[in-house]
């Protein structure tokens, strides 16, 4: 596969990404774009300033699951993800997104980590939750992690993180959620940037709640199951 190639491809995703702001009907800023149905967002600019990843902080942890890259300057892709958001009147609708997880033996989770950014430093609380399975999308939360987004969406490379001293505890070889969510207390807007170290589409767990303009009728305020690439996040513990 050339370069040029590559080069063309993606020049083709950022113009049909641009085109598709206005089925939305809804821009956050120029330096952010949306795609046709808002349920990804895209920072045109790369980082101004970088802060490197902190490694080896989570030393003496196992990680349970999770995708983030060890390069400092590289453990999630600062600039394309989901949307995250909790609604009206900062966004149309209530966006939330979880990644399925499967522990390989039993073990207990007390640390959480996402590199969710805001698009307004106003207000930045969201939840992190980790759920059981419902039939293939999550269920029940087991655990929320009350967290904060200090960073602008498209920023790198620190991580938003969450601490449970008791722990959670989760069986080997049964399925899990992690899911990014906002709360009604909140009106957060903002993003959950896709991972670097796996481009293959895995399962994830997307929920649309608001005008079925954007939600439609069916499944609107319900967890449905989709394919595609996976936000970057880890899950720790012992």
């Amino acid at each position: 596969m050339s370069k040029k190639w590559v080069a063309g491809l993606v020049l083709c995703l950022m113009l049909l990404v641009l085109l598709g702001v206005a089925a939305l009907a809804f821009s956050p800023s120029k330096n952010i774009v949306l795609s046709a149905d808002g349920r990804y967002m895209i920072a045109l600019k790369p980082p101004s300033q970088l802060t490197p990843l902190r490694n080896g902080e989570d030393a003496k942890l196992t990680t349970i699951a999770g995708n983030l890259s060890k390069y400092e300057f590289a453990p999630f892709f600062c600039c394309y993800g989901n949307t995250i958001a909790q609604g009206p009147p900062a966004f149309p609708f209530t966006t939330w997104v979880a990644i399925a997880f499967t522990p390989a033996a039993d073990s207990t989770i007390t640390k959480v980590e996402v590199p969710v950014g805001t698009y307004n430093t106003n207000d930045i609380d969201f939840l992190v939750t980790i759920n059981s399975d419902d039939n293939g999308v999550p269920g029940d939360a087991l655990h929320t992690f009350h967290m904060q987004a200090p960073n602008f969406y498209g920023y790198c490379c620190s991580l938003d993180v969450g601490k449970h001293n008791a722990g959670i505890p989760v069986s080997g070889g049964k399925q899990y959620w992690i899911a990014v969510k906002t709360s009604n207390k909140n009106d957060f807007f903002g993003g959950w940037p896709f991972n670097t170290t796996d481009m293959r589409a895995h399962t994830i767990g997307s929920y649309c709640k608001g005008d079925p303009t954007y939600c439609g009728n069916v499944n609107n305020g319900k967890w449905v199951a989709l394919q595609q690439l996976l936000p970057a996040y880890a899950v720790l513990g012992h």
